[in-house]
């Protein structure tokens, strides 16, 4: 026997609405969390990627031409900015030697510049330093008061690179110059 309530028609009660909404509710809630943690840890990478990338770059830059270099100086032009000027052999078919010159500025968030020249490259001004091409900003000395440091032929260089509101991303490389090396370019 079949039981059959008369003048009812099928459908949900409230009740049955107000659990299910509260059900969907609760799966939306949990789903909407988790696209807004990975949306966060998206850029939370993104941010600590961008700041490592241009710290290797910048340790890739003077690594490669000290490594090249016969003699490199580094002074101290003003406060606590920093600069390095090496005489280095370039990637070529016949011995071709450069002047490379690094300048590391407190000034601000922290940067450091490059400039290469045929000829020998002084400290700049502040107008001719932002000539120089940028390599990083939002660097500052890992400890103390500088980035570079050397002994003898070998140069190290320790800082850190601002990752937004995260860590610092902290490089740290060092390089030693084919100290000997003979040639006619004087760079400093």
């Amino acid at each position: 026997m079949r039981s059959h309530r008369e003048g009812t028609e099928g459908g949900f009660t409230l009740i049955e609405l107000i659990v299910y909404s509260a059900l969907l509710l609760l799966v939306l809630s949990v789903v909407g969390g988790l696209f807004i943690s990975g949306l966060n840890t998206a850029t939370t990478v993104r941010t600590v990627t961008n700041a490592s990338t241009a710290g290797q770059i910048v340790a890739d830059s003077v690594e490669t031409n000290i490594r090249n270099a016969s003699d490199f100086q580094l002074t101290v032009p003003s406060g606590t900015d920093q600069f390095l000027v090496a005489r280095t052999a370039q990637r070529d078919t016949t011995l071709a030697w450069s002047c490379i010159a690094w300048y590391y500025s407190a000034s601000g968030s922290g940067s450091i510049r490059f400039k290469q020249s045929d000829v020998a490259i002084l400290a700049p001004t502040a107008s001719e330093l932002s000539a120089w091409i940028l390599l990083d900003e939002g660097i500052s000395p890992a400890s103390g008061t500088a980035i570079f440091s050397s002994s003898g032929q070998r140069l190290t260089m320790t800082f850190k690179g601002l990752a937004g509101d995260h860590p610092p991303v902290i490089i740290t490389s060092s390089a030693t110059s084919r100290a000997g090396a003979s040639g006619s370019l004087a760079c400093y």
